[in-house]
Parts: structure tokens; sequence; C-alpha cells
């Protein structure tokens, strides 16, 4: 991140825009330890673009990530979100609370970007998912991100109907 703050209120906005994928076919690769896979998106009116990546480390099944890249026009990268495992404990220095051995939402704070911090230093524990792919799932819904078929689907769900249909019974 460079020297960009956003407002609580802009990331929001971000977040809820709602984001396609243009890459949908995207592609693990294994990297330093651990599977990678990158889907680049962007806003339905091809104005905003995005990251979303994913990471499983190969020896710890608990060590995995799935984070949402905001890639400003002016060339910063700002993670709006990360989904992390149970591996490590979290601290949120500037609220003094934690997140021990828990899997954790990451969400991106004025606050902690007027810090210093990353911008999404902010983590929450959570109990929707405990792996990789409940990771995968809930990023995708929380931050509104269609074009992208999930594990089990099959292949006759490609279009946004079925994909919505089928993302939002798996995740209530």
């Amino acid at each position: 991140m460079g020297d960009i703050i956003l407002t609580d209120e802009q990331i929001e906005r971000l977040l809820g825009t709602s984001k396609k994928a243009i890459s949908p076919n995207a592609r693990w690769k294994t990297q330093r330890g651990s599977r990678q896979r990158n889907y680049d998106l962007e806003s339905e009116d091809g104005k905003l673009r995005f990251t979303l990546y994913l990471r499983q480390n190969e020896r710890i099944k608990e060590s995995f990530s799935c984070g949402l890249l905001y890639l400003h026009a002016g060339g910063d990268k700002v993670t709006l979100a990360r989904y992390n495992g149970s591996d490590h404990p979290h601290y949120n220095p500037l609220d003094s609370t934690r997140a021990d051995n828990h899997c954790h939402i990451h969400r991106a704070t004025e606050r902690y970007m007027a810090a210093g911090r990353k911008s999404e230093h902010y983590a929450e524990s959570t109990d929707r998912y405990t792996d990789l792919d409940g990771a995968f799932r809930a990023i995708v819904y929380d931050c509104k991100i269609s074009g992208i078929r999930l594990a089990n689907q099959q292949p006759e769900d490609d279009n946004d109907e079925a994909y919505d249909d089928q993302l939002n019974l798996d995740l209530q």
C-alpha cells in the first residue's frame, strides 16, 4: 500500500460493489510451499478492478488465506478483506482484541490505514468456515463476486442465476 487511505464509507462501497471474474479459469500455481490462484475481477460497469487470491500452505492444512485486493487507478493495491485459517493467533493492537488460533476475517479500516498499519490489519474470529473451500465460498458471497464456479457446482451451472442460487443455498 502506498499513501492511499480509504474512508470506511469508500471501503464499504468497494466491498458492496458487484464484481465479475474476467479470468474465471485461473489455474493453481505452486510457489514457495503454497498453492496459489488469482482471479482478475472488475465491477459490473467495468470501471473498477480487483484481484481475488487464494493461498493454501502445502504442509499445514489450517494455513490458508483468501483475499480481495482493490487495484486503485493510481497503481496502489489495497487489501479490502482477507479470510484466514486457524494456524496462527491474531492481535488487533488498536483495539486490544485477539483471535487466538481461530479462523478470522480481516477487513480494511480507515483507522488502521491512518495509523500506518496494513489496510486490513483488523480481524475478528469466525466460525463460518474451517478450510480454504469454506473461506473461498464466504468471501465470494460477502464481496458480491460472480462468474467463478465453486467446487461442487456442475458444468451446466455457468449462468449467473444458477451460480447465485447455488451459492445462496450452500452458505445459508
